[in-house]
């Protein structure tokens, strides 16, 4: 980086493009400064400011872009500040959502409809410092995440309840099905003794179980089913 400091304007019908290169001293704010105000003429224009081979010693700069971005929104005009360095990015810091940003003037002529909606919503994107967000966009954010998650907690936690629900009833089914299968068994194994002694019982299991359980009443019933009419 060369410690002298050049500067170069080009001007066209609606873009003007200044370029500062070296390292930007104390002693320089003044000049640098001049130039950069002097510069802006009419209205409805773009300025670009080109600076990728600049290096900045003091925070002034910073102050300074700041007043010229005011200045320059007073004219209906715009700013559009060039470079993709780690240094120019760390410089700009804590403001750098407040600016428009990109790598060269293509880049801004591309991404200008999309990335200036982001940038509107407070989301900008650069290169050398990847995805950022605005405080305020950043607390939305995360206020949808954790209703995002917290609602997808309810939904495993409704459906493992569910689910838990399902399987008890089922077991309990199940329980009682055995249950019914036991009981027959031994229904059929109490009226073999019957069976033997000339008794016609059905154990087929079609009556429900339990349907007689009295079994005086059944050979009550059994005696007077057989007596001659």
């Amino acid at each position: 980086m060369s410690e002298n400091l050049d500067f170069a304007m080009e001007i066209s019908k609606n873009e003007t493009l200044l370029e500062f290169k070296g390292i930007l001293k104390a002693e320089h704010f003044s000049a640098v400064r001049e130039r950069l105000f002097s510069s802006v003429e009419g209205l409805n224009k773009i300025y670009f400011v080109n600076i990728e081979q600049a290096r900045f010693r003091s925070k002034d700069y910073l102050n300074m872009f700041l007043e010229f971005l005011n200045f320059v929104k007073g004219k209906d005009s715009e700013l559009v500040i060039i470079f993709h360095n780690e240094d120019c990015a760390h410089f700009f810091g804590p403001l750098f959502n407040i600016f428009k940003i990109y790598d060269s003037r293509d880049s801004y002529r591309k991404n200008t409809g999309f990335w200036e909606k982001l940038k509107a919503a407070g989301i900008t994107y650069h290169r050398s410092t990847g995805l950022r967000l605005a405080p305020g966009v950043a607390i939305v954010f995360l206020i949808l995440l954790a209703g995002w998650l917290l609602t997808l907690f309810s939904i495993i936690s409704s459906q493992d309840k569910d689910i838990r629900n399902r399987e008890a009833i089922l077991n309990e089914l199940q329980s009682r099905y055995m249950r019914s299968v036991y009981a027959l068994e031994d229904l059929k194994a109490s009226v073999a003794p019957l069976k033997s002694m000339g008794f016609d019982i059905d154990t087929s299991g079609n009556l429900p179980l339990g349907a007689i359980s009295d079994w005086e009443e059944f050979l009550r019933e059994k005696k007077f089913s057989t007596l001659p009419p």
